[in-house]
């Protein structure tokens, strides 16, 4: 089914946390780290487009990894220093999971 040999690369998954500053009183976003595991990166589409005379790019990528941990929507993929929001986990049979991440730059 799948090789796990192809798992070359490195992603990390974090959960988004939400404190208010002691100083100012407002809402800081923070995010905790939950994982380091191995995938394999492949990208599904790619489309660029002008939005208010900005060029702006929007990439929809495929992460093949084997993991038992909860991954979940709400978390965030951070793979090469780029923030990565989850759209789809499929799990699969025996810990092999497939994130759709999408990233608009």
């Amino acid at each position: 089914m799948f090789n796990i040999g192809e798992l070359k690369e490195v992603l990390e998954v974090y959960s988004e946390i939400k404190t208010t500053d002691k100083i100012t009183g407002m809402t800081v976003r923070e995010l905790k780290k939950l994982y380091r595991l191995r995938c394999k990166k492949e990208i599904q589409s790619s489309k660029e487009y002008i939005s208010a005379n900005k060029d702006t790019e929007s990439q929809t990528i495929k992460f093949l990894l084997f993991s038992r941990r909860n991954i979940v929507l709400e978390n965030i993929v951070v793979y090469k220093d780029e923030q990565y929001n989850i759209k789809h986990v499929y799990p699969y049979g025996n810990g092999w999971q497939e994130i759709m991440c999408e990233i608009r730059r």
